[in-house]
């Protein structure tokens, strides 16, 4: 069990390592699978030792068991808890919170547990377990209930049953007497595998957190929505070149003017197409950095919003110079006012910030469309991921974008969403160069 957990959990934090939520998943995954060496260490091994070994050894695996025992016992319900906190989008990057959430494993290490003697006090874990389980439960049970789709709201039990069953058999265990205790530590490791089998069928069907074999799916959806563009184009360039020929041979020569101003809008079309796909492809984003005024830049891409008059724009910046690359900035801010407006359905309120911060410029741009779930936000940065149908405007590359020019400028892109609160994306800069 230890080994196909941990495994598995190795597995998953690289596949998907900037995925907080798989962070969690895989931290969660790696602790359940230690329960294996805990219970071979504290059943045969230090009592065998007692019986044969030396004090150091008999010191040194009390001391192991202990610090394990810890462990198991107490970090599932603060990992679980986290988990949740973010799958509802409660937590963002809120360290302030993994602290305080933190605070009742302290103080069982430093005041109610002595690893030394693998002696812990199971009656204030399981006091304050209970009340982790209790919110786990609400976090759980919130999504099942506000979910419309039945398929989503399906996959969503499938993940509470996952992390709820074994949690809540832990609290019961603590809250059991020895003997019961006992009886009840045979079928964790039994209820443990059961979850993670779920996981992994969840996993290779794509249902747990919208996540798949992304390197195999992602290209074939990338190469079918490319296909799909060129051949459209690769039509309309064949239909106009045979109308030409038809125009010539019957010297109807006026016609042929829109043929070739066709041509020409498709060519740049193709080119727009291949460009955009060619920046998604590319190992480096090469950046052409001068010193520019950011407001002169939003009030250029404020200038393109208004031609969507039912879309309201709160305008709270000021002159800020800035090293970057103007033309890649302006597409990234551009695409993501696109986003914010579509998310609107063309009405709405698009909110503009600039705010500094020591050495950083925080640019803030928020709408008050319908807001993205968990699963949606954290597959956001994706290529190829679109909240939106896929057609030849719209490849699923736009953030995935957004996110290399960012890295590429020393900085970083963030988005805070929820269903029903909007969408606010965050482009952290340097002033400096």
């Amino acid at each position: 069990m230890f080994v196909s957990l941990t495994t598995l959990g190795i597995y998953l934090s690289i596949k998907h390592r900037r995925n907080r939520l798989i962070f969690w998943t895989t931290a969660i995954i790696f602790c359940t699978g230690l329960v294996g060496p805990q219970i071979i260490l504290e059943k045969r091994i230090v009592p065998s030792l007692t019986h044969h070994g030396s004090a150091f050894m008999i010191d040194s695996m009390n001391l192991l068991t202990g610090t394990l025992n810890f462990f198991i016992s107490t970090f599932p319900y603060y990992a679980i808890l986290v988990f949740y906190l973010i799958y509802n989008n409660y937590m963002r990057k809120d360290k302030w919170m993994l602290g305080a959430l933190s605070v009742p494993l302290w103080m069982t290490l430093l005041i109610q547990t002595d690893l030394s003697v693998n002696k812990l006090n199971t009656a204030f874990i399981s006091a304050w377990g209970l009340v982790y389980v209790l919110a786990v439960w609400w976090l759980a049970i919130r999504p099942v209930v506000m979910e419309k789709d039945l398929r989503k709201r399906a996959h969503h039990i499938a993940i509470a049953l996952m992390f709820l069953v074994p949690v809540t058999i832990l609290n019961v265990y603590h809250f059991s007497s020895s003997v019961m205790g006992d009886r009840i530590l045979i079928f964790i490791p039994y209820l443990c595998v059961g979850s993670i089998l779920l996981l992994l069928i969840l996993y290779l069907r794509g249902a747990f957190l919208g996540l798949q074999r992304k390197s195999i799916r992602t290209v074939h959806v990338g190469t079918a929505i490319i296909h799909h563009s060129l051949k459209n184009s690769i039509g309309k360039i064949k239909l106009n070149a045979l109308n030409i020929r038809k125009s010539l041979t019957m010297k109807r020569y006026e016609e042929i003017e829109p043929m070739v101003d066709n041509l020409l809008t498709t060519h740049e079309a193709m080119m727009k197409t291949m460009a955009t796909i060619s920046r998604a492809v590319s190992d480096k984003t090469e950046l052409h950095k001068e010193r520019h005024d950011l407001a002169i830049i939003l009030d250029e891409i404020v200038d393109i919003c208004k031609a969507f008059s039912n879309i309201r724009v709160d305008k709270c910046y000021r002159t800020l110079m800035l090293p970057v690359d103007r033309q890649l900035l302006s597409e990234c801010i551009l695409n993501i006012c696109n986003n914010a407006i579509e998310a609107m359905e063309g009405e709405g309120t698009l909110r503009i910030k600039t705010e500094s911060r020591r050495r950083k410029v925080l640019l803030s741009i928020g709408d008050n469309g319908p807001g993205m779930n968990s699963v949606q936000l954290h597959n956001v940065f994706e290529p190829f991921f679109s909240t939106k149908h896929r057609t030849r405007e719209h490849f699923g590359l736009g953030m995935y974008h957004v996110k290399r020019v960012m890295e590429a400028h020393g900085g970083k892109v963030e988005i805070r969403s929820a269903p029903g609160q909007g969408t606010t994306v965050i482009l952290t800069l340097r002033q400096t160069v």
